[in-house]
């Protein structure tokens, strides 16, 4: 729920600017807001989850995101939509900030991999699927529908949770919260965010959206100043020193950067571009995710026999050539050329994202579990992010900032080939970060039992 989120809400931002009657600009901060709190803190609520137990934390964070659901459901303006979002995001960071902790914990190290991979697949099938259900939500009923029928999967969800995990705590029992750190790090984040976000709307060159751009360079340069000095900080710098943690991180920002190209662009090729249907688009658009569903747990499968090197640089190897063959899309592509490009995707972010997991997971000690976890879906969360507003900035600068229902499909179409070759190339530079990973080590973590 928390990962299918953003691209669910993002699809109804026009029909929201109706219902309100309110400006798309003030819309955005539906988005953004949810984005600025969940991003902001989740490297923070996965130390809470070191230190007073992730099921404690998990359960309380599913249920803050379910309550903030049917928040979302009741609001009758737009500002009490967004403070409604805020209570979700701060219950997505708790659920996104531990579930890979939870699960490398609980899992002998000889399956930790095939274990992430079936969540990685789950993760990926949320990401990519938010307008395959979202769009009959909207066509068949109203806004608040995307948010009141998933209320009965939450409420499952925090039942299932109270009766089947079992709590985790770090080895350490000396409490020191990093409030320093965890200030900044959000004013930090906040600001690139807001950078990235209003600067592909408004112009990256306007004086505020460069001071926002000031601000988190010094915010986030402030901050790795504070976290080498505590002695306790929610993000260990130490970890960065493997060669296998640093990698990962940095390959899975990559990827995620250049994917979201494809993310955002993909349905205004199929619609604008081609004259498909939104219901023929959401079909196209969902076998990404289901043959990333059907790869993922197989790969991670493999990387606990093979280990995760040659897994990840293949997948890597893979995004980018199908990021490439889908630039040389045109506007007579058939139903065909378009399928086999994006199963090479989905098979490519399969081998990939569940490796890349399990070596992340496997690099760093039993104690910083939490943190490990907590990096993967905050680079997961600004890498999209940063990919998004870059892929709509570029597409603009190709299109010359004309209004997409305009727009003639032959322009449309080569911005599109433009932009997501740009991503092809960029993305080629992750299949170097992931060959230089070395060979990953399956018996990283010594195996305990959990405390239950």
């Amino acid at each position: 729920m928390a990962t299918l989120d953003a691209s669910i809400v993002n699809i109804s931002l026009p029909r929201l600017s109706v219902v309100f009657d309110t400006e798309p600009s003030v819309v955005l901060w539906v988005t953004v807001a949810y984005l600025l709190v969940s991003v902001g803190l989740t490297l923070a609520l996965g130390k809470v989850g070191d230190l007073f137990g992730r099921k404690k934390v998990y359960i309380i964070g599913l249920t803050v995101f379910t309550i903030g659901l049917v928040l979302c459901w009741i609001s009758q303006s737009v500002v009490q939509l967004i403070l409604s979002r805020i209570v979700q995001g701060v219950g997505a960071a708790m659920t996104a900030a531990l579930s890979n902790a939870i699960v490398t914990d609980v899992f002998p190290n000889e399956e930790r991999g095939k274990a992430l991979g079936i969540l990685g697949a789950v993760v990926s099938a949320g990401l990519l699927s938010g307008p395959i259900i979202g769009g009959p939500l909207l066509d068949a009923l109203d806004w608040s529908s995307i948010f009141y029928v998933r209320v009965p999967v939450g409420i499952i969800g925090v039942i299932m949770a109270l009766v089947l995990l079992k709590e985790q705590k770090a080895v350490s029992t000396e409490i020191r919260f990093d409030w320093a750190g965890t200030g900044i790090l959000f004013g930090g984040l906040a600001c690139f965010l807001l950078f990235l976000n209003l600067g592909s709307k408004q112009g990256f060159t306007n004086i505020p959206i460069l001071a926002l751009c000031f601000g988190a360079v010094v915010l986030l340069s402030l901050f790795i100043v504070i976290e080498r000095r505590v002695s306790q900080p929610i993000l260990d710098l130490g970890l960065f020193r493997s060669r296998i943690f640093a990698s990962g991180v940095v390959s899975m920002g990559i990827m995620f950067l250049c994917i979201s190209a494809n993310t955002f662009l993909a349905p205004f090729y199929l619609v604008h571009g081609l004259g498909r249907s939104y219901a023929q688009s959401g079909l196209l658009l969902a076998v990404v995710s289901s043959t990333t569903i059907f790869v993922g747990p197989v790969s991670g499968w493999l990387s606990d026999k093979i280990g995760t090197r040659i897994l990840c640089t293949i997948g890597m190897t893979l995004i980018s050539l199908a990021l490439f063959l889908l630039s040389r899309l045109g506007t007579e592509s058939t139903t065909l050329e378009i399928i086999f490009r994006f199963v090479i995707l989905g098979f490519g972010l399969g081998l990939f994202s569940a490796p890349n997991n399990s070596s992340i997971m496997g690099s760093v000690p039993r104690e910083n579990l939490s943190t490990g976890s907590a990096m993967i879906a905050t680079v997961r969360q600004v890498g999209m992010s940063s990919g998004i507003a870059i892929a709509g900035a570029t597409f603009t600068w190709f299109t010359g900032d004309v209004p997409i229902d305009t727009l003639d499909a032959p322009l449309l179409v080569n911005a599109f080939q433009n932009s997501l070759l740009i991503a092809a190339i960029i993305c080629s530079v992750a299949i170097i970060t992931s060959w230089v990973r070395g060979r990953s080590k399956t018996q990283t973590l010594e195996t305990t039992p959990s405390i239950g």
